[in-house]
């Protein structure tokens, strides 16, 4: 067996079972237009031990639910496809299998997954980008980003010449405290600023 298919037969655990050809006819996981043609994997069958590998989730009364990167079809490649049967109420669970099989082994983004299969398996709780229409997952991030936005300017802090403004009245009152006579002080540079420029030109 080679290296790649016990691998996958490591990830997916127990109850698969393995059988070499391509897979029964069913409903794919990705949308097609995210799979390979068998054409463009033929190319590469010639160099080292590249096995086309199919997952299938088969529930009873006839549906299959079909996870692979290639679609169906002639190719030169050796094809191996992993099935196990899923009772009708497990669908959820089959499906699932095969999204974390998808995403997790071969780093599917979600958004190649077949919204339809999420939703009929009832898995739109757990992907609603999937589920959701793009107009309306668009305008929710929008909305988000507008919310986060406002909400980073209500607790920014206030602007650094007011903060050091601040500062300085804190130091100027606790000067004042300990130490009566400051308040001349002050007061002199509050009557001539002009006076404590000098000492800093």
């Amino acid at each position: 067996m080679a290296p790649v298919l016990k691998e996958v037969e490591a990830r997916l655990g127990e109850g698969w079972r393995m059988q070499w050809g391509p897979p029964p006819g069913g409903v794919y996981l990705l949308k097609e237009v995210y799979m390979a043609e068998p054409e463009e994997a033929s190319a590469y069958c010639g160099e080292g031990d590249l096995v086309v590998v199919y997952v299938v989730a088969a529930l009873e009364g006839g549906l299959n639910v079909v996870y692979g990167r290639v679609k169906p079809g002639l190719s030169k490649c050796p094809m191996a496809t992993f099935m196990r049967r899923f009772a009708k109420s497990k669908a959820r669970q089959a499906v699932k299998t095969l999204i974390d099989f998808a995403t997790g082994v071969d780093k599917v983004p979600l958004f190649q997954i077949n919204p339809e299969l999420i939703r009929f398996a009832g898995l739109c709780d757990e992907y609603p980008v999937v589920c959701e229409d793009p107009v309306v997952v668009v305008s929710k991030l929008v909305a988000a980003s507008a919310r986060q936005l406002r909400q980073r300017e209500a607790e920014q802090p206030p602007r650094p010449q007011t903060w050091l403004l601040e500062e300085l009245v804190k130091i100027l009152r606790e000067k004042i405290e300990l130490d009566a006579g400051f308040v001349e002080v002050v007061k002199k540079i509050v009557e001539d600023p002009e006076r404590l420029r000098e000492c800093y030109v």
